[in-house]
C-alpha cells in the first residue's frame, strides 16, 4: 500500500494542474439546453455571441421570436438534415430572453449539439 501512495499523489497533483488550468479558460463547450436555459432573463446578445445570427426574426407586438438552427452530424445518420431547431421569445423593450424551445431534426438530438460559450473568469 505504501508503494501505490506516492502514484496516487502523483495523480492527485496532476489531476488539481488541469483543472486550475481550466480555470482560467474564458470559453468553455456546452451542450445547446445548458445555454439557453442559462440565458432566460438575460440579453440575447449573449445567444448570438454563442450562435452567430439566427436564421430568422419574426416580430410581433412586443415580443420577437429568435430562430436559429444548428447543424449537426450524428454518427450513422443516413444523408439528410440533421441538427437543433432553437427558437427563443425575446422582449423587444428589453431585448431580454424570455423562453425557448428546442426541437430535434432528423437523427439528431439537441442535447448532443455543444458550442462554445464564453464563461465568466474567476
Amino acid at each position: 500500500m505504501s508503494r501505490s501512495l506516492p502514484l496516487f499523489a502523483a495523480a492527485a497533483v496532476t489531476a488539481i494542474a488541469v483543472l486550475a488550468a481550466c480555470g482560467h479558460s474564458d470559453f468553455a463547450l456546452r451542450p445547446v439546453p445548458a445555454i439557453v436555459a442559462a440565458s432566460v432573463g438575460q440579453p440575447v446578445d449573449r445567444l448570438q455571441e454563442a450562435f452567430g445570427q439566427p436564421r430568422k426574426i419574426d416580430a410581433a407586438g412586443i415580443r420577437q421570436v429568435y430562430v436559429w438552427f444548428l447543424p449537426a452530424h450524428p454518427a450513422g445518420a443516413p444523408q439528410g438534415l440533421h441538427g437543433c431547431e432553437m427558437e427563443v421569445t425575446v422582449d423587444q423593450r428589453s431585448q431580454r430572453v424570455l423562453g425557448y424551445s428546442l426541437s430535434n431534426i432528423g437523427w439528431s438530438s439537441c442535447r448532443e449539439v455543444e458550442r462554445r460559450m464564453r464563461v465568466a473568469s474567476l
